[in-house]
């Protein structure tokens, strides 16, 4: 029996001493926890802290300090972005206008060739002999009309004879005249100079009228089209300026406008302008896509500001004027933009100081400080 007694007072004291133990460690888990929980707070005041201190540093002694731009007359221009094409004003497919058997190829793919230059030779065998028959066939004609002529000066012959002679002469030298012009048709010339880009007829093959036999591409007389919207059609003018960029090739130029098309696509309401361009080089090839930038307004003598410093509230568009020691809220009127640069139309004078860094800092009134 005391035995018994002895086994459960030794359980008690072992249980007592695992829940003094399980107590201890769960005040350390929440000691922890409250620790934490201290920590995330300490780390946001820092946070506020710290910027309030990064706040206070612009402060000044006098006021918020803050850059201005003085308002001087300046020149505004806005341009539109247009991609366009490429194309050359001297891009000739040349065909036949006879048919007959391709004898030889004169001059290689690639070659320069000049304007007139043949470039295909067709049979012409059969041609040459009628030419050379009826070229014996307009001297034998002279001779007679000839002596026909000064029988006639002598009274010699009838009038008949003499009118025929006249006629015979004058009609085979006509045939002559068609027989060699038809000739000149068996060599196939460049109409234009420029790069043979290609021959599509090999030796040996039939050519027939309008089946095309070569190209001829010269890329120094390229020109560039481009689509415009219809709004700008009472705007662009021949001569205007444009900027054009060729992004992979690293080329950037300006041209004029050379041609402004009076049609509007009813298909997707735009004109054609035309570019011609300066190839000098040949580094710009016809179809390559090019970037514009075409001047749709311009304006001298008037106020342009960083857009950044134009703000707007639910009654317009504002700036912060500095005026002595004081920002002032002023409303303006803006027009068009470019780049980072707005042009304002009305609300402004030349002279004033307009706030164009720290004006997120300041308020109707503020107190400045201006730094620049």
């Amino acid at each position: 029996m005391k035995t018994t007694h002895i086994l459960i007072l030794a359980s008690l004291i072992a249980f007592v001493g695992c829940g003094e133990k399980v107590s201890e460690l769960d005040q350390k888990k929440a000691s922890l926890k409250t620790l934490k929980e201290q920590l995330g707070e300490i780390k946001t005041q820092i946070l506020t802290l710290e910027k309030e201190i990064a706040l206070a540093d612009t402060l000044v002694k006098d006021g918020i300090a803050v850059n201005v731009q003085e308002l001087s007359s300046r020149s505004f221009a806005h341009y539109i972005n247009q991609p366009g094409t490429v194309t050359s004003r001297a891009n000739v497919v040349v065909s036949s206008e006879v048919g007959a058997t391709v004898v030889r190829r004169l001059v290689e793919e690639g070659s320069w060739v000049s304007k007139d230059q043949a470039i295909i030779q067709l049979d012409a065998s059969v041609m040459i002999n009628q030419v050379e028959d009826l070229r014996q066939s307009v001297e034998l004609a002279k001779t007679t009309f000839e002596r026909q002529d000064n029988l006639w000066k002598q009274g010699i012959g009838s009038e008949i004879q003499f009118l025929q002679a006249k006629n015979q002469y004058a009609s085979l030298g006509k045939k002559l005249a068609a027989s060699e012009a038809q000739l000149d048709k068996y060599e196939i010339v460049a109409p234009v100079s420029g790069r043979l880009d290609e021959i599509v007829i090999n030796e040996g093959e039939f050519t027939s009228p309008g089946r095309p036999a070569f190209r001829v591409v010269n890329s120094k007389r390229l020109q560039i089209e481009v689509d415009v919207a219809e709004r700008y059609s009472s705007i662009l003018k021949k001569g205007d300026m444009v900027k054009i960029s060729f992004n992979s090739l690293g080329i950037d130029m300006e041209a004029p406008v050379s041609f402004v098309g009076q049609v509007i696509n009813p298909e997707n309401r735009t004109f054609k302008l035309k570019i011609n361009l300066r190839n000098t080089s040949g580094n710009i090839k016809p179809n390559a896509v090019a970037s514009l930038q075409i001047k749709d307004f311009s304006a001298d003598n008037t106020i342009v500001l960083p857009s950044s410093a134009i703000k707007k509230d639910m009654r317009g568009s504002f700036v912060f004027v500095a005026e002595g020691n004081k920002a002032i809220k002023t409303y303006v009127e803006v027009g068009l933009s470019q780049g980072a640069e707005t042009h304002v139309t009305a609300g402004l004078e030349f002279g004033q100081k307009v706030i164009t860094v720290g004006f997120d800092e300041v308020s109707n009134g503020s107190i400045i400080e201006i730094k620049n």
